[in-house]
């Protein structure tokens, strides 16, 4: 077995015996690669890996020569052979994340032989993916021409190989990366779970302003990719979401290639199908709805019509077809897209009057999202008093009259009155042991979210019994639940809801907050809790929470919340901590007559102003958040001469000299 050289000196793989081999992994992409990797090279590489993760170097040159003999090493091995195994391309990953102007050149000379390959390989792809974002931010920090040429070259090889990258999984998504990585913007929606840790995640460079060198190559990059054809590759598993980044790219640059795109997609809405189960009454639907590839570009490009487009793409197409499409299990999703970016309120009222009446077909058959979709697009048109939703969801979910108390524990839950009925007469036996069974209370995301939307809208009604009436355990289960504390929190800070009902749960919610407050979850809810309070129930939670000092001042959460409720004023005296709290109060009155005031004045006038609301809010929080706290004086130390100086050093010579002396002895 060749020695291992603690200098990391380069060995060639020919000097290692045939019989210490280990081979090299195969990563499940879509090339098969074979090979061998001598146990030797591979605990250099991991040796290596170690040393870059800890960036332990004394200085520049240190690390310099490190890269140097690595790269030496790399090309020795062959950078193919290394990148297709797991734990070697990481070291690759490591070394580029702080290399050298110099290092990204000599890696970039040994990528560009062999780069469609290594971007459709599972390990290699995530080193390539790396390079082009070191790349470019060096165009942007230390733009020269070698870097420039360096870019030049590698997309116009990705450029030539096209269609092989589009048909392999890693491929495809490597464009998606380069896309975004010349443009300077990431795509929220285009999130990749990375098998492994993302090395160098800080190495993309966002920026509102491309730079000409990478406009010039991203120019050439959309040309090439537009010339493909879009028809088919909307179809495509591995397609669509190339697509569905490109159109979002385009739109951001204003790409003169956009309106033609637009156009190849809106013409896609011709072919139509009749062969499905379940609507048959309602005729042909178009087949780019209907397909889970498909449809994921459709939404996109609603996403970046103009409000004219989306008008004329929901009276052409959606306008007769919004029930059928909302209870199909793919086109749903495209339904929710419009709900969101409805452009106007006459449209956003035709939406919402289709969809409310099949309320409960839609959660028969979990498509909650739709429901969700709708109570936020009420809210942001403002159609709160056109639909009676809490009518139409009690009916929904078989809740009669004089159940109204379980109401919200159904939404809650998703089940219907039946279902919950019979699982709290479960609940009434007693267990094996003889023991009573506990009144679980089981919360769902989509149930969440669907009160969230209703409390925002002040929908409260019904549900008040049902909310205001949960036990204390109850109570603390959905608010130190991450999903169902989010309801919580949105009835609480809701600007619609009335005082009176907030106050009533808080008078339930008051005697538990010394057991949310150490939570995550909850000690957000105590917050809330406190905004949303009177004098007399923040006193209670103040006495409450100071009772339990030291468990909540040593815990993360809970210190967080003793510092925003100010109760160290409190602790000091109830009688200033109140009155700080009547002036808070008093300036919140005042500044709330002065902006109604405002709003009168502004409609008499015929003017209105959009960010009086944004305002309010702001100083509203403003206020609230204010703390009263005892001014300090700050210490300033007095200067000392040049004599009292010398002095004190004088002082700690001799001081050392005492010390040398008494460690001889």
């Amino acid at each position: 077995m060749a020695p291992y050289n603690e200098d990391m000196e380069t060995f060639s793989s020919a000097a290692v015996m045939e019989t210490d081999v280990v081979p090299v992994i195969s990563g499940s992409g879509d090339r098969d690669n074979t090979g061998e990797l001598p146990k030797s090279i591979l605990d250099y590489y991991i040796n290596i890996e170690k040393v870059l993760e800890r960036e332990e170097f004394d200085n520049d040159m240190e690390r310099g020569l490190l890269e140097e003999k690595l790269l030496e090493q790399i090309q020795s091995d062959g950078i193919t052979k290394i990148l297709y195994h797991w734990d070697c391309s990481r070291v690759v990953e490591r070394l580029l994340v702080n290399c050298s102007s110099g290092t990204l050149l000599e890696v970039g000379s040994l990528l560009l032989p062999h780069i469609v390959e290594i971007a459709c390989h599972n390990f290699a792809s995530h080193v390539l993916e790396l390079f082009i974002m070191k790349l470019v931010r060096e165009i942007y920090t230390k733009e020269t021409h070698e870097v420039v040429e360096l870019a030049e070259n590698l997309f116009r090889k990705l450029c030539l190989d096209v269609a092989n990258l589009i048909s392999s999984v890693h491929g495809s998504y490597l464009l998606r990366i380069a896309l975004q990585v010349l443009v300077g913007v990431r795509v929220e929606e285009d999130k990749r779970k990375r098998k492994r840790w993302d090395i160098g995640k800080n190495s993309f460079y966002e920026t509102s302003n491309t730079h000409p060198s990478l406009k010039k190559i991203l120019h050439k990059f959309t040309k090439r990719l537009v010339k493909i054809d879009v028809g088919d590759l909307m179809w495509s598993e591995k397609g669509a979401p190339l697509l569905s980044v490109l159109l979002i790219l385009l739109h951001r640059t204003n790409n003169k290639s956009l309106p033609n795109l637009k156009s190849v997609i809106s013409s896609s809405f011709d072919k139509k199908v009749t062969d499905y189960q379940g609507f048959e009454q309602f005729g042909s639907l178009p087949a780019v709805l209907l397909d889970s590839k498909a449809s994921y570009v459709v939404q996109s490009f609603i996403k970046i019509c103009s409000k004219e487009e989306l008008e004329d793409l929901y009276n052409q197409q959606y306008k007769d077809i919004v029930v059928p499409l909302s209870l199909h299990s793919t086109a749903n999703y495209t339904i929710q897209t419009l709900l969101e970016h409805v452009p106007s309120r006459a449209l956003a009222q035709d939406m919402c009057s289709k969809i409310v009446p099949i309320f409960e077909d839609l959660l028969a058959e979990s498509i909650t999202g739709v429901v969700i979709s709708v109570t936020k697009c009420c809210h942001h048109h403002g159609l709160t008093s056109n639909f009676d939703i809490i009518k139409v969801l009690q009916e929904a979910f078989h809740i009669p009259d004089d159940q109204l108390h379980l109401f919200f524990r159904c939404i809650m839950s998703l089940t219907t009155h039946d279902v919950l009925l019979g699982k709290l007469e479960s609940y009434k036996k007693p267990t094996l042991s003889g023991k009573p069974r506990r009144d679980r209370f089981e919360a769902t995301l989509a149930g969440s979210l669907l009160l969230q939307g209703l409390f925002q809208l002040g929908l409260v009604g019904s549900l008040e019994e049902g909310l205001c009436g949960l036990s204390e355990d109850h109570i603390v289960y959905l608010s130190t639940d991450p999903q169902s504390s989010h309801a919580i929190q949105a009835f609480l800070s809701s600007l619609t809801i009335p005082a009176t009902q907030k106050h009533r749960f808080l008078k339930t919610a008051v005697f538990v907050v010394d057991r949310l407050v150490t939570t995550p979850s909850g000690s957000r809810i105590v917050e809330a809790m406190w905004h949303a309070a009177d004098s007399q129930i923040k006193s209670s939670i103040a006495q409450i929470l100071i009772s339990k000092e030291s468990a909540v001042r040593d815990n993360t959460y809970g210190s967080i919340v003793w510092r925003n409720c100010n109760l160290k004023a409190f602790k000091l005296g109830v009688s200033s901590w109140e009155e700080s709290e009547r002036k808070k109060k008093k300036n919140i009155e005042s500044f709330e007559k002065i902006i109604s005031d405002k709003v009168t004045a502004d409609k008499e006038n015929g003017t209105e102003n959009n960010e009086l609301s944004n305002d309010t809010d702001m100083v509203e929080s403003a206020i609230l958040n204010d703390i009263v706290k005892p001014v300090k004086t700050k210490k300033t130390k007095k200067k000392r001469t040049d004599s009292e100086n010398a002095n004190n050093t004088t002082k700690k010579v001799k001081k050392s000299k005492k010390i040398k002396e008494s460690i001889n002895d």
